[in-house]
């Protein structure tokens, strides 16, 4: 290596590897493998330590591919296995020459592997990914349709050579590959529900290319790093918004979306795992709520209004808060048990029984963190994330036709509605309330489920449940500052 190539190379440690774990949960709550596998994981493997490299400094003669799993969290629970991505990486990539793993994504468990193959190699971590998140399913993100995938090494932990498959050099079609690999771990039974894979094999100049194409983001292990060391201070929450906002840069800024407490939880395995749970806020005065579905890591969140219907407790769906692939995770505000920690992220599995404890966070409380992703608003990620989102959504019988609207114009275009609660239950009834956060802004709405335009009623005062009993409304902003107003639409049923 050249002397400016080796000054490029960083060591991490074992706690470094950690705070990444932690970070990367954080960034794909659920997506990429639950955090206390990753752990596992790397405790299996005795690595304790990775050279890592930027991918605008390797060199043009390194031998790379890209490595990562296939999996739903609920499966790899009970296979824990990295074996198959090393074997799968060694096949690809052989030994004697310079060598280099790229990362599919930035998860705890699709995260840590290819560190983990890189330490047990003694090959470098490109520091850097293609995409700074998990993604629904495993489409190959930025790589969709700008870079040959070449071929598909997988074979399995007992070393069976499962799919080596050569494509044509002009293949860039990434669903192709994608699709592949899903069919060669459901047909294998080696896999067990858990497949690793290698592919993309390119030099070093072939990585240094892509990159300065932009089709790879920098530093994106050192930002999960960042964000774990975070969660240990005083004022986490404070030290972990400020980390995003130092990645994401003066023009986007994350958002404290949500603070309250878990009500429901509900969860199917599918070859994903498709969940939704819903909060309710820790403000006693507030009916406010929130809901999220998700296909292992969080699609999109929905503002929740629970009422009081025939006396029972019912969640409203409103518009949501954030839409996939700009993020919603956890963050744990208060309490600490075996798995979970004050300051702390966790994955969707916490709410399922089986792995996790829904029953610490009726007690205990979270917040929801949003955070914009605007390097992944490409249309071929927005297609991928619509596509889950729906069927996730049908999952629970709950058809989706929306678009993605970015995170900083569904937090501030749209009218906010609350409801007091009703003393020693979760729902509200009485009256609702409009609010905005928009300076000077006008709230008009309808109650027949019509657009309201500026000769709708003007909102002057709380109205009235029994007026909205059975109705729909309607409410929208007026304002002048040019941008573009977002309708808040409401069902009320026979309450």
């Amino acid at each position: 290596m050249e002397e400016a190539e080796k000054d490029a190379i960083v060591e991490y440690s074992s706690d470094d590897l950690n705070y990444f774990i932690e970070g990367a949960t954080l960034l794909a709550t659920g997506g990429g493998g639950p955090k206390e596998v990753a752990k596992d994981l790397l405790d299996q493997s005795g690595v304790t330590s990775v050279k890592t490299i930027p991918s605008q400094s390797v060199p043009n003669y390194m031998k790379i591919a890209m490595t990562g799993q296939v999996f739903a969290p609920s499966a790899i629970w009970s296979n824990m296995d990295f074996t198959s991505a090393l074997n799968s990486y060694n096949s690809l990539v052989p030994e004697g020459s310079v060598r280099g793993v790229l990362p599919i994504e930035v998860g705890a468990v699709n995260g840590i592997v290819p560190a983990i193959i890189a330490g047990m190699t003694d090959s470098f971590l490109i520091a850097g990914a293609q995409i700074d998140r998990s993604m629904s399913q495993m489409d190959m993100g930025l790589f969709q349709k700008n870079v040959g995938f070449n071929n598909l090494h997988m074979v399995t932990k007992d070393g069976e050579v499962a799919a080596e498959i050569p494509y044509a050099p002009q293949a860039t079609d990434a669903m192709v590959l994608e699709t592949d690999i899903l069919n060669t771990m459901n047909n294998h039974p080696g896999f067990q529900g858990v497949g690793g894979f290698a592919s993309y094999s390119m030099t070093g100049a072939d990585l240094k290319h892509h990159y300065d194409k932009g089709l790879l983001i920098g530093n994106t292990f050192d930002y999960a790093i960042k964000l774990g060391r975070s969660m240990d201070a005083p004022d986490f929450e404070n030290q972990v918004l400020n980390t995003i906002q130092e990645h994401t840069g003066p023009a986007y800024r994350p958002y404290q979306l949500f603070k309250g407490y878990l009500v429901n939880a509900a969860e199917q395995a599918h070859a994903q795992d498709y969940g939704c749970v819903d909060f309710i806020t820790s403000d006693p005065t507030s009916c406010t709520g929130a809901r999220i579905y998700y296909s292992n890591e969080n699609m999109i969140a929905y503002h929740l209004l629970w009422v009081l219907v025939q006396g029972v407790p019912t969640p409203l769906e409103l518009g949501p808060m954030v839409i996939g692939p700009d993020a919603v995770s956890y963050l744990l505000m208060e309490g600490e048990s075996q798995h979970f920690k004050q300051g702390h992220s966790f994955s969707n599995e916490a709410f399922d029984t089986t792995h996790g404890d829904p029953d610490f966070f009726r007690a205990h409380e979270i917040e929801l963190i949003g955070i914009p992703e605007p390097r992944l608003r490409t249309k071929a990620i927005l297609d991928s994330f619509t596509r889950e989102i729906t069927t996730t959504r049908n999952a629970f019988d709950q058809p989706y036709t929306g678009s993605f609207i970015p995170i900083e114009q569904l937090n501030s275009l749209c009218p906010r509605i609350d409801m007091p609660r009703a003393e020693g239950t979760l729902g509200g009834d009485g009256h609702i309330t409009l609010t905005t956060g928009i300076p000077g802004a006008e709230i008009r709405y309808t109650l027949d489920g019509t657009e309201p335009n500026q000769d709708a009623q003007l909102y002057t005062e709380p109205i009235p449940s029994s007026t909205l009993s059975g109705c729909d409304i309607n409410a929208k902003l007026f304002h002048n500052n040019g941008l573009p107003d977002l309708s808040l639409c409401v069902s009320f049923p026979t309450l």
